[in-house]
Parts: C-alpha cells; sequence; structure tokens
C-alpha cells in the first residue's frame, strides 16, 4: 500500500460529509437537552453541509446547475447559519440585510451560460463564505469584552482564520493552474479547500459544544452562589470568595473592611406593608451596596434582612463617607408613604491579616452599637479608629423631615 498517495476529492468530500453528519447529530442532541438557539442553528449548518457535499459527489459536466450552483449556494447557506448560531450565542440578532448573500448568488443563474463560469462561481463562493465567517468571528470575539468562557473566544479564532483563507482563496482564483475545474475538482486551491474544510469542521464542532457546556457549567455555578431575590451571593458562596479575597490582600498588605448592615424594623415593615415590600426593599438595598461600593468588592445576603460587604483596600478612614451614602440612598429608596433607614457595622484589619470569623465578631458588635444608638447610622468597632470629626448617620430621619 502507497501511504504517500494523496487522498481523492471524492473521499476528501465524503470523509466532509461524515463529519458534518456527526457534528450535526451531536449538536442536534444536545440541542434537545439545554434548547440553546444557538446549537439549532449551528446544528442546521452542518446538516446543509451534509447535503451539499453529497450533492457535490454526483456532479458532473452536464449538471452544472444542480450539483455545482446548488451544492456550493448550499455551502453559502451554511456558513449564514453558522453566523446565525454566532449571534444568537453572543446576545445578538443578525440583521435581515444578511439574507442578501443568497441572492448574491442566485443573480449567478442570470450569467452566460456559454461562458466558462467556473471561476466566477468559485470567487463569490469564496468571497460570500468569507464574509459570512468574519462575521461570525467578529460576533464571537466581542465577547473578550465580558466575562464569557474562553472557548467562545476560541471559536471566533478559529471562523477568523476560516473567513481569512476563503478571503485569500477569492483573491488567488484566477492565477493560472491554482483553480481549475469545480466540476472535476482540480486545482490547488480546491485541494485544499477540502483539507481545510475538514480541519475546520471538526474544530468548530468540538469548540461550539464546548462554548455551550461551558457557559451552562458558568450559569449553574452563577445560580448556585447567587441569593435569587437580591442577586447577591448566598453565605457559603461569600465565605468561599472572601477566604480567597483575603489571602490575596494579607499577601498584599492592604486593609480589609467588613461591613454588617440590615433593615432597621424589618419586621414591622413585612408586618405592616406585606411581604412583598419587605422583599423589595431588599433587593433595593442589595442593589445600593453593589452600586456604593468599588466592583472588586463582595456583597452578600447572608439571611433574612442581613447582608455583608467585604473590601478591599480601602482606606479605613473613606468608611464613613461610605456608610453615609448608603443610609442616605436607602431612607430615600423607600418612598414618602414608607420611611425606612438602615444599621451598619463596620470592622476592619489594616494589613488583612485578621481571620474572617475574628472580623464578624466585631462587626457585629459595631451592628448592635448602631442599633442601640438610634439606628440608621454606621458605628464601628472599638478596635478601630474612627473620625471624631464625622457627623451621626441620622440621614432617614432628616430626608423624613423634608
Amino acid at each position: 500500500m502507497n501511504l504517500s498517495m494523496p487522498i481523492d476529492a471524492v473521499t476528501m468530500l465524503l470523509m466532509t460529509q461524515a463529519i458534518a453528519l456527526v457534528a450535526a447529530l451531536v449538536l442536534a442532541a444536545e440541542w434537545r437537552l439545554a434548547k440553546v438557539r444557538s446549537l439549532a442553528w449551528w446544528s442546521a449548518g452542518f446538516a446543509t453541509i451534509v447535503v451539499g457535499s453529497g450533492m457535490s459527489v454526483l456532479r458532473t459536466a452536464d449538471s452544472f446547475l444542480l450539483y455545482v450552483w446548488l451544492a456550493n449556494g448550499l455551502l453559502v447557506v451554511a456558513h449564514l447559519l453558522f453566523a446565525k448560531g454566532a449571534a444568537a450565542f453572543a446576545g445578538r440578532r443578525l440583521p435581515g440585510i444578511w439574507l442578501g448573500v443568497l441572492l448574491v448568488w442566485v443573480a449567478l443563474l442570470g450569467t452566460d451560460p456559454a461562458n466558462d463560469r467556473t471561476a466566477l462561481f468559485g470567487l463569490v463562493n469564496s468571497a460570500l463564505v468569507a464574509i459570512l465567517s468574519l462575521k461570525a468571528a467578529s460576533l464571537l470575539l466581542s465577547l473578550r469584552r465580558t466575562s464569557e468562557v474562553r472557548d467562545a473566544v476560541r471559536l471566533g479564532h478559529i471562523f477568523l482564520g476560516h473567513g481569512i483563507f476563503y478571503l485569500a482563496k477569492s483573491g488567488l482564483i484566477f492565477m493560472p493552474g491554482l483553480f481549475v475545474s469545480l466540476v472535476g475538482f482540480k486545482g490547488l486551491l480546491i485541494k485544499a479547500s477540502l483539507y481545510e474544510g475538514i480541519l475546520v469542521e471538526v474544530s468548530l464542532a468540538l469548540l461550539m459544544l464546548a462554548a455551550v457546556r461551558h457557559r451552562r457549567e458558568r450559569q449553574i455555578t452563577a445560580l448556585a452562589e447567587r441569593d435569587s431575590l437580591t442577586g447577591a451571593y448566598n453565605r457559603r458562596a461569600f465565605e468561599a470568595k472572601a477566604a480567597a479575597g483575603m489571602a490575596l490582600a494579607r499577601r498584599a498588605g492592604q486593609p480589609v473592611a467588613l461591613l454588617l448592615c440590615d433593615v432597621d424594623h424589618f419586621k414591622a415593615v413585612n408586618d405592616g406593608f406585606g411581604h412583598a415590600t419587605g422583599d423589595r426593599l431588599l433587593s433595593g438595598l442589595a442593589g445600593i451596596l453593589t452600586d456604593c461600593v468599588p466592583a472588586d468588592a463582595l456583597v452578600a445576603r447572608l439571611g433574612g434582612d442581613e447582608f455583608a460587604v467585604l473590601l478591599f483596600g480601602l482606606p479605613p478612614e473613606n468608611l464613613p463617607a461610605l456608610g453615609r451614602r448608603i443610609c442616605h440612598r436607602f431612607a430615600q429608596s423607600g418612598g414618602l408613604t414608607l420611611p425606612v433607614s438602615t444599621s451598619i457595622g463596620a470592622a476592619t484589619s489594616i494589613t488583612g491579616t485578621e481571620e474572617l470569623p475574628h472580623l464578624f465578631d466585631r462587626a457585629d458588635r459595631a451592628l448592635y452599637d448602631a442599633k442601640r444608638k438610634g439606628r440608621d447610622r454606621m458605628s464601628f468597632d472599638a478596635g478601630m479608629e474612627q473620625d471624631a470629626a464625622s457627623p451621626p448617620l441620622r440621614l432617614a430621619s432628616v430626608a423624613r423631615r423634608a
């Protein structure tokens, strides 16, 4: 057996068809489980390649319209479906104007059949595949600006390389010897396209599946970490992330501050205005805490109306202003018919060396001190120096009198 003998074009087309069939079936099965729209589009794209590859094997000089024009047109349709899937994965919509690429292909039917249309068909086909691939790449690579899974970006890079290949192919079609016959699969560019197509098919199928699965895993993890009402971290996730964050702060010698806060007279609010109002206040407090603190801070609902905020690298002297801002915004959130306030207890570790349970004990004592002193304020643990000139935080009562 001569192992150096190159694989013929028909064999490569059958390999392409087999890979596309497996990819279409696997992605369709995954779509039935996950109900992710991008999987449906991508599965349809591979199914279209299955049909187009099967038709291409049957092409002859007397069947140009069916087995060349239609078969190659299905490759364009497949890439349009891939782009639709990329748009769905990125949370975007592919504008209807992109259907115009199919009209360009249909327009080829108006060319003079007496002339050799092989090079023209090859040029248009390559250009349209390139444009659609680059569009899919841009949609997926835009996810680099988010915390998206890395496989989606890798998928974008595969589409980018695929688009560049077809763009280069469209520019080389009229070079002598590189592109000879679409009917007989003759020419270096045609053979290179078949090899490249097999590699790209495998890469796309694997990364499409991986990207969707990893996104689902991240979503499941996020649901397990978050409080369903407020969207803040739950206690278990807070403690796990706090341990990692405090270890980093300890190595960097950064200060760490823990705030504990709750809604004053929360039971009375629930009893007097209903649980729906209480839930609205809890969601509002979580949103205010998230808005007021730095992006790297951890905000968690510990249970009931109690929240915790862990701050990294914030100078202790900035805490009074932060407390006033939180109290003021929450006091305004209740509306004129529902006066509300919050109490906050704060404790800090200047060098980040103090353990979290000890910080909790100190912040809890400070919270009770704020309650004892009249609520609607931030109190500091006795182990932390406080600016004596800071005004008392009685902003809710001021807001109600205004």
